[in-house]
């Protein structure tokens, strides 16, 4: 029973260390996307109203998609929303969908590890500028190793979750499946 009561706690703390993960990703991805609108709306305001624009806008509105994008991405694999062919699970054992869904995870894994290293260097190693403000293109291009950090974060807890649940006892998921119905 103890390895029951273990293996529940590693699964229920790795949720919640990947719900507040998820949490500030999702409020960084908010504030990109009201600050996109609000600079997108100036700039419309500006050029046509006023006759008057700003040439910063569409910049500004561009780096800050970069960041929406690249952090939701996290987001979407803790909420397993990517893209997936699924027909194949229907053809055969179950074992063999467990395993290929490990082996997802490692092919997953060396991706986002080979985009952490190569966002890493190009961030680093970066030397332009903004065409419209004098900041390094680093802070934008930040927005790679960032979000593949985040990602493979996520990754790692989905695949403590997805190992330890399997020592928890069948009554238990359904509980867990059933408040979170609720809630």
């Amino acid at each position: 029973m103890q390895q029951y009561t273990t293996a529940k706690n590693i699964v229920d703390t790795a949720e919640k260390i990947g719900l507040a993960i998820e949490k500030i990703c999702g409020a960084l991805c908010v504030f990109c996307f009201a600050a996109m609108t609000l600079v997108a709306i100036l700039g419309v305001f500006f050029r046509y109203v006023m006759q008057s624009p700003f040439m910063w806008t569409e910049e500004v509105a561009r780096y800050l998609l970069v960041w929406l994008g690249f952090t939701a991405v996290s987001i979407a694999l803790r909420q397993d929303k990517h893209i997936k062919v699924e027909v194949l699970a229907s053809f055969v054992p179950l074992i063999v969908v467990k395993l290929m869904s490990y082996l997802v995870d490692i092919l997953i894994a060396i991706f986002f590890i080979v985009l952490l290293w190569q966002g890493y260097l190009m961030t680093v190693n970066n030397i332009m500028m903004a065409s419209t403000f004098k900041i390094s293109m680093a802070w934008v291009l930040a927005a790679v190793p960032v979000a593949a950090a985040l990602t493979l974060v996520q990754l790692f807890l989905n695949v403590i979750k997805k190992i330890f649940s399997e020592f928890v006892p069948k009554p238990a998921r359904k509980e867990k499946i059933a408040k979170e119905k609720i809630s």
